[in-house]
């Protein structure tokens, strides 16, 4: 009978690994699948973006190339520090997990909608049975980018809004959606604290709540720490983007500059991530939309947003795909 017992788990052990095996493998065909049609996509006009690139290789742009290089781990690392700091609520995580959650979580996102894949890629990614517990970290962590983004946006809107074309009552109602989602996002930090001490009654729900409960736990000072880093990010994708638009040498002031980058990573936050233009392609139709009112041309624009992507994303997407076949869970060893 134990030998009997022992032979049943190891089939049912086998047969989770090949399940395993092949959800990973979908997911790795997703990503491919994600990047083949961004490469697809940016074909079409690939002949004068690649004249443009052509032009700045050989022009002395080394050192600016270099820096933005060097400020994605430092993208990746801020990321990477608060989803440390948020999930050690939930779970014992070093930062060399955290930074593997992050890109796992970055590959996978692009395979799944919304920011369902990116959770399920941090959380995966952590050596815990009580991973499940930093699902509602996932959350805080994501919101938190989210709501910089907006008051950064924000800004660019106030500071170039009146330039964008839009009817008067469009404008209204884009700072009407801005304010509501501030004053929604100020309530939910309120009454944090609610999650914890609500026990619903049905089964499913109390199951579900365990997941979010972690939410209520956190201090203002931990908040306060995470939306540092999640700012310190932003402003280094920011100066990112800046950069790769210096390099086209626009004759735009600096501050409009930023404000326009600013509305196109709003644009990106707003937009829900199922869209048929890709996240690639939202930005890039957000950035002719924003930079149109400077009459720029639009092959510079696109060569600027797609070497952002290219540096920044491809590169840790590329990463995250190794780490999903690296990674076994824990049990099915």
């Amino acid at each position: 009978m134990v030998q009997d017992s022992q032979l049943q788990a190891s089939k049912e052990k086998r047969a989770w690994r090949k399940l395993f095996w092949v959800a990973k493998l979908i997911v790795t065909l997703l990503i491919l699948s994600y990047i083949y049609k961004t490469f697809q996509n940016e074909q079409k006009g690939i002949g004068d973006i690649g004249s443009v690139y052509n032009r700045i290789l050989h022009e002395n742009h080394s050192i600016t190339l270099l820096i933005m290089l060097l400020l994605v781990p430092a993208n990746w690392a801020l990321e990477s520090c608060k989803w440390q700091r948020l999930a050690s609520k939930a779970v014992s995580i070093t930062f060399r997990e955290a930074f593997r959650g992050t890109l796992t979580g970055l590959a996978i996102g692009v395979a799944a909608p919304a920011q369902l894949g990116d959770t399920v890629g941090r959380v995966a990614a952590l050596k815990s049975d009580d991973r499940l517990k930093a699902i509602g970290a996932a959350v805080v962590s994501n919101g938190i980018q989210f709501y910089v983004s907006l008051i950064f946006g924000g800004w660019g809107l106030a500071w170039i809004g009146n330039k964008l074309g839009l009817a008067s009552s469009g404008r209204t109602g884009l700072y009407a959606l801005l304010v509501f989602l501030l004053i929604l996002g100020f309530l939910v930090v309120q009454f944090r604290k609610r999650l914890t001490n609500w026990k619903p009654q049905k089964p499913v729900l109390f199951k579900t709540l365990s997941y979010f409960s972690i939410i209520g736990s956190y201090t203002g000072i931990d908040l306060l720490v995470a939306t540092t880093f999640g700012t310190l990010r932003y402003l280094v994708f920011l100066t990112q983007f800046l950069l790769a638009l210096s390099l086209f040498n626009f004759a735009i002031p600096a501050l409009d500059l930023a404000a326009c980058v600013a509305l196109i990573f709003l644009a990106k936050t707003l937009i829900p991530a199922i869209n048929v233009l890709g996240d690639l392609g939202l930005r890039e139709f957000t950035a002719l939309f924003v930079f149109k009112q400077y009459n720029l041309p639009a092959e510079q624009v696109i060569a600027a947003t797609f070497l952002v992507w290219i540096i920044n994303v491809l590169g840790p997407i590329l990463i995250g795909i190794f780490l999903i076949w690296k990674y076994k869970w824990k049990g099915l060893k």
